[in-house]
């Protein structure tokens, strides 16, 4: 039987992504040279006499529907995409049959692929039940191929959903990933118990159950792991890190519990060898307790708790602050420390009722969300706790609310003030002139405000370039 040619192999993949390769390219835009006064400037393809490794490299940033769409440049470029080390398989489907075409379209890229070993693989795409064993058989391609970095990333709309997907039982044992990202993914309990994920260092989870047990086994299972990151998981209430003499750095990025009652539902970290812990994101009816981080180096608190009605708001305020403050205590000897608008709220509150942080060792503070005037004694008790700080970044909207700050800052040496616009998308020659005084005008004023250390600097920043 009479092989494919390689257009033919081309022309077959191109049309599960609706781009066809066709016979005569004298008409197609991607092959018409750009203008040029200068003949021999026509000639000069410089990209094309680049070497294959450089080449892949640069495709490899790519997705993979737009590396293979090269292959109609030239004869050359027929094979290079088959090469490259990163393989980004993403697709937004709006229906059932964009998702089936989808699926189509990397079994066809997967069977011409080429190298033997891949540095990165990511899927992303609405995964249903109907597409298991075609998941599963590129989730093999990728185990086989000596994947470094795996990236199952599907779209549901709940964590339980029945169409999440279940992780193959080879995927338990003896992985080659580095690197481990699942999102909407079910990882079964008694697989877990046997679990080799040996050359495992980072592993991020998102919106995926587990149990207490399910984590311990992971470290258990994991003695490399040096990173964990859990997003909007439900179903622990601690993460014992005693079981995990590596892990070094862990992120809980929301949470939620069972629960119907503030307090009902806590979650203990247990971390002695921790170096930095990050709790983020919208906490359902959950909150954190830390015992033994004694060897905590940074921080950062910038989860947000939901508010109550009004005739609950005394009770709301006491029970949040108990547990803020008891945080705090927790990470007094940190050196870096990042605090949230809705912990800054918290704290200001305290401190109009005369109520005042635990001391703190930082020498490096970051307030890391938009603050107004509200959060200024949240902040001016964060300040006089801090007898150490040396370095003060706050990440906020111009404002004439830094005089204050210098003031209570005995012992800063350096603060950093980050100026952002709400249109990112402007260039600095779209920008009204208005707007650049104001900027300036700001600028002045912090140059000429008094301030407590006298070896202390201000850098403003803003992102007009």
């Amino acid at each position: 039987m009479k092989q494919p040619s390689e257009s033919s192999v081309n022309a077959t993949i191109w049309d599960s992504t609706t781009l066809y390769r066709t016979p005569n390219l004298k008409n197609n835009p991607l092959k018409r040279p750009r203008s040029c006064k200068n003949k021999e400037c026509q000639k000069v393809d410089r990209i094309s006499n680049l070497p294959d490794p450089i080449i892949q490299h640069i495709l490899s940033f790519l997705p993979a529907d737009d590396a293979i769409k090269t292959c109609i440049l030239s004869k050359r470029w027929d094979s290079i995409w088959t090469l490259v080390p990163n393989l980004i398989f993403r697709r937004e489907c709006s229906c059932s049959q964009e998702a089936e075409n989808f699926t189509v379209f990397v079994d066809k890229a997967l069977m011409h692929y080429c190298s033997p070993k891949v540095k990165k693989f990511l899927v992303e795409f609405e995964f249903t039940q109907c597409f298991k064993a075609q998941v599963d058989s590129w989730v093999d391609f990728a185990v086989r191929h000596k994947v470094e970095e795996l990236c199952l990333e599907f779209h549901r709309e709940i964590a339980d959903d029945p169409d999440c997907y279940c992780l193959p039982n080879f995927l338990y044992s003896n992985v080659p990933a580095e690197k481990l990202s699942l999102r909407f993914c079910v990882l079964s309990p008694n697989k877990l118990k046997h679990v080799s994920w040996m050359s495992l260092k980072v592993l991020s989870i998102s919106y995926s159950w587990l149990s207490n047990e399910m984590i311990k086994n992971i470290f258990l299972g994991s003695s490399l792991l040096e990173y964990l990151k859990l997003n909007q998981c439900c179903g622990f209430d601690q993460i014992n890190t005693n079981f995990s003499s590596s892990l070094k750095d862990l992120v809980v990025d929301g949470s939620w519990g069972p629960g119907d009652k503030f307090g009902d539902f806590v979650i203990t970290i247990k971390g002695p060898n921790l170096l930095s812990l990050t709790l983020a994101g919208y906490m359902h009816r959950a909150n954190y307790m830390l015992l033994d981080v004694s060897s905590l180096v940074e921080a950062n608190i910038s989860y947000r708790m939901k508010s109550c009605s009004h005739g609950c708001r005394s009770n709301w305020y006491s029970a949040h602050r108990s547990v803020l403050h008891d945080l705090l205590e927790k990470l007094q000897h940190v050196e870096k420390l990042t605090i949230g608008t809705w912990c800054l709220q918290v704290l200001s509150i305290s401190e109009v009722k005369g109520l005042s942080s635990p001391t703190s060792a930082c020498k490096y503070l970051t307030l890391n969300k938009k603050i107004n005037k509200w959060d200024l004694p949240g902040i001016a008790s964060l300040l006089r706790s801090s007898p150490n700080l040396q370095k003060l970044t706050i990440n906020l909207m111009p404002s004439n609310n830094f005089e204050f700050l210098l003031k209570h800052a005995k012992v800063l040496e350096k603060m950093i003030i980050h100026a952002q616009r709400d249109d990112l998308n402007r260039t600095w020659m779209s920008v009204e002139a208005q707007e650049l005084m104001e900027l300036l005008e700001l600028t002045q004023a912090l140059l000429s405000y008094p301030r407590a250390s006298p070896n202390a600097k201000v850098m403003f920043e803003s992102c007009f370039k």
